[in-house]
């Protein structure tokens, strides 16, 4: 597990080097937050949501970590409150990928290793779901990197099992539906893709509908190691769905690469490709084939795109009527709800809620369900559709 940790530390570190010079765009002194959901947008906005794109290890409350910390010993950087622990975690100024990714690292250790504790941030995750009147979302994580040398008898199978009964709980008490993608990290060990393949593989009957892959691109050619390619490739093969984060970090190519070489379904953000205007059109605009997964706050957060909300690429896309979606990325992170995602891009990016509605009906349709449970979940999101304007 050590030496997992310290393969993540090297390819943050790389991810923050590689995105130092798209940083610069920004005034550093310009501050933006979550908008607050009015009672007004609350009612606008009650239609059925699909959250895509989450890290379930990015999705743990605040006064979790806390009492998990105080009956662990373990400290989060010394925060004694959940004000404390979000000037902490959360990240409020663009250009702070550093921050965001250094984030993981002071709270995870209160988690690795504990199965109660897995299961409770799944269950918890299902009831502020709800909340926000989300019906289905898929959580992604790398079960590898919760395992803990303090907890030597747990398994990555355990986690997931762990996962799926906190699911399952949600399920069960708010009629909210949660599914697992096992996700990959760029850099790390080279069976890494093929045993989280594996996992995908084996553990369906627990939940897992997907497989991801997470982390920077390489060199100018922004290439995936042949591992992971292989893994993907094979994914197709056995009919396991596949999701891809390109186009953060990386730019056009990387997109095309998790197109061509690694049949993604999905691209995890995907903003870049406006940086190729023919690729765009050619890829997300003529075709409706590929669903980009985009996460507002975060991308400008962690410095994917500028900030400058009014050009945000998902204006263009809900503009061009792309097939794409509104997620949150990491919550802990940012401390953002779906609500106040999608006040954000009705506030400031200045999508009509007809808009985000369709957003939610792309999610449906380009989810990773069984055909006959999609089919359910894009009707009733359906039945939702809100007046045009």
């Amino acid at each position: 597990m050590v030496s997992f940790k310290k393969m993540c530390k090297k390819v943050w570190k790389s991810t923050v080097r590689k995105s130092a010079g798209w940083m610069s765009c920004f005034d550093p002194t310009l501050s933006v937050s979550c908008p607050k959901v009015t009672t007004e947008m609350h009612e606008r906005l009650n239609f059925p949501k699909v959250e895509l794109h989450l890290h379930l290890d990015g999705a743990v409350r605040f006064d979790t970590l806390l009492e998990l910390s105080q009956q662990k010993g373990i400290s989060l950087a010394g925060a004694k409150t959940v004000e404390e622990l979000k000037k902490v975690l959360v990240t409020h100024e663009p250009a702070n990928l550093s921050k965001v990714l250094e984030a993981f690292e002071i709270f995870l250790p209160v988690i690795r290793g504990d199965l109660s504790a897995i299961e409770r941030v799944a269950y918890e995750l299902c009831e502020d779901q709800h909340k926000n009147g989300v019906v289905y979302f898929e959580g992604r994580y790398s079960p590898h990197l919760l395992l803990s040398n303090d907890y030597p008898e747990v398994t990555a199978s355990h986690v997931v099992a762990a996962v799926k009964k906190g699911f399952d709980r949600g399920e069960k008490q708010f009629g909210i539906k949660a599914r697992s993608i096992l996700c990959c990290i760029r850099g790390l060990d080279k069976k890494f893709p093929q045993l989280i393949l594996d996992l995908a593989t084996d553990l369906k009957q627990l939940g897992v509908v997907a497989i991801d892959v997470a982390g920077s691109a390489h060199g100018a050619d922004e290439q995936y190691e042949p591992e992971v390619i292989a893994a993907f490739k094979e994914a197709y093969k056995r009919g396991i769905h596949r999701t891809v984060h390109a186009g953060e970090s990386g730019g056009p190519k990387e997109v095309m690469r998790a197109i061509e070489d690694m049949h993604a379904e999905r691209i995890g953000h995907g903003y870049r490709i406006m940086r190729d205007e023919e690729l765009y059109i050619e890829n997300f605009v003529n075709s409706k084939h590929v669903h980009l997964e985009a996460c507002p706050y975060s991308s400008v957060m962690t410095g994917a795109v500028p900030l400058d909300w009014k050009n945000h690429p998902i204006a263009r896309w809900a503009q061009d009527d792309v097939n794409f979606s509104v997620s949150r990325d990491d919550p802990t992170c940012f401390d953002n709800t779906m609500l106040s995602e999608l006040t954000l891009a009705h506030k400031q990016v200045g999508l009509t809620i007809h808009q985000l509605w369709k957003a939610q009906l792309n999610a449906a349709r380009s989810c990773f369900l069984p055909e006959d449970e999609k089919a359910v979940l894009v009707k009733l999101v359906e039945a939702g559709e809100p007046p045009l304007p």
